[in-house]
Order: C-alpha cells, then structure tokens, then sequence
C-alpha cells in the first residue's frame, strides 16, 4: 500500500485514500475513556468488527458521511486502533472535516508511530492548513532520542519486554533445575541476552511512556480562533489567530480556557472548546 510522495496527491484527493482492510485482523483494542468519548449519537453495536467492515463498505461506496458516523460507533462501543482511526481520518478529510482527519491521523500515530501510510496522509492533511507554522529546530539528539522512543508500536513494544523478562526467568530456571554441561553456558546466555534487552527495551518503553503521557497536544477544530494574551475574551488581548487543523501543545487549562503553545513558539489562551486533545 506504499505510495510514492510524488503521486500521493493526486491518489488520495482523486481516487479516495486507501482503507485499512477488513476483518477481525485491524486489531480492536479497548479505548481509553476520553477516546471512548461519543462524537456521534447513533446506537452501540453488538459487534464492533462487523460495523468496522460496514464502515469500509460504505467508504468505499463513497458514502463517506455515513461511513464516518460509522466509525465513530466503533469507538463509542469503547473500542480503538490504528487502522480505525486511519481510515476514520480519511472518512473526515472526505467529508471536508479537515481538523478531525488531522486528529484521528494523529491519534493513529500514537499507536502506530511508524506506519508510514498514516504520516503521509498527515503531511497532506497538514499541508492544507491555513496556518504555515514552521516548528522551532530541535537538537539532533532530541530528535535521535524521538525517533528511537517511536520506533515501534507501543504494543510490539511491550511484547518485547516481556520476552526479554521471560528470558531471564527462563535462564535463571535453566541454572537452577538444568543438568548436563551445556545447561550452564545456555543459562547465562539467556540470562545475559534478557538482561541486556530489559535494559535498553525496557528504558525505551519508560521513555515513551513518560513522553507521550507527560505532554499533552491538540488539534484546533474551530474554523478561526483568536489567541489571547490572558483567558478573556477581550478584543484588544488578541496576540493572531490560528486555524482548523493547527497543531498546539495544551499547557494550563480551565474549565472554559486552554493555553496552547504552537510549534514555533507562540503562546497563548484558547477557549477550551476551540481544541480537542489528542
């Protein structure tokens, strides 16, 4: 399903973007309750996999309104994953929703930061913002660290963790009940090889962990939002305006106002409405 960039345009705004496949195979998982969250208000399916094939059924049909809603009931039932919330991102951007395609890519990036399918879409998507917002430069072992931190899927991560853990325990087991002259040498191997993976796999998922759960980001939703130097929203605090589909970092929150901080550095005060987490 690899697309060249150079093609990428024309394939996705001509020919409709390409699905996630159908099945039991696109990996519902449980949802975390703010995802869990209804965007729409139609009823809770008894299976979510059956809807997520009508869903594609109907995006395919180009039908692409109701194949959105049809995602969001997938959701609702308290499910998620990266191929539902791709192919929810490619229902929104059809639908002419630009800021929620931009957010479900996004949230399909946070489970699956290497799926180059979604990035793409993304950088489409993005580049049809109003805003052109040029992020400040990072220090190039920030953005080694980052790379290496989303290098795989939090779940193949995890999976890789516990392997390296029954590793030990396999080797420890090994040179406690083992017999024989190579049972030994295998045992430290094991054990050794499990350590060393513990270590630097086990360090990764912290690191990902703690990145991604102690920065909070957003997508703006609103058509056209006035940033304010204080949470008030007096015309004269007006710092500029920011866009749907503009990317912010939430710092402070209220019930009624957010400060964001957009990647070039500006700061300022939203109404909470205005954006949606991540």
């Amino acid at each position: 399903m690899m697309v060249h960039r150079a093609l990428l345009g024309f394939l996705l705004v001509g020919a409709g973007f390409a699905i996630a496949p159908e099945g039991d195979a696109f990996g519902l998982l449980p949802s975390s309750p703010a995802v869990a969250q209804a965007e729409s208000s139609a009823v809770v399916p008894d299976d979510p996999n059956d809807l997520f094939q009508e869903a594609n059924r109907l995006y395919q049909e180009s039908r692409f309104q109701e194949a959105r809603n049809t995602y969001l009931q997938v959701l609702e039932s308290g499910y998620e994953s990266k191929d539902l919330y791709y192919n929810l991102g490619n229902a929104h951007f059809k639908s002419g929703e630009l800021g929620r395609s931009i957010l479900s890519y996004e949230r399909a990036l946070r489970l699956d930061p290497g799926d180059a399918d979604t990035r793409a879409n993304l950088e489409l998507a993005r580049s049809l913002t109003t805003d052109a917002i040029e992020p400040m430069p990072r220090f190039w072992l920030l953005s080694a660290m980052d790379w290496w931190v989303n290098l795989l899927p939090r779940s193949v991560l995890i999976t890789l963790v516990a392997l390296t853990w029954l590793s030990i325990t396999g080797g420890l087991s090994f040179r406690i009940l083992g017999r024989g002259p190579r049972a030994g040498p295998l045992a430290n191997w094991l054990m050794i090889g499990g350590g060393a993976g513990l270590l630097l796999l086990g360090s990764t998922l912290l690191a990902r962990e703690e990145m991604l759960g102690g920065t909070e980001w957003g997508i703006v939703l609103a058509q056209e939002v006035a940033v304010q130097s204080a949470p008030s929203p007096e015309d004269d605090l007006t710092l500029f305006r920011v866009h749907e589909g503009t990317k912010v970092r939430l710092d402070q929150r209220t019930e009624e106002w957010s400060e964001v901080v957009l990647e070039d550095g500006r700061v300022g005060w939203v109404p909470t409405g205005a954006v949606e987490e991540i």
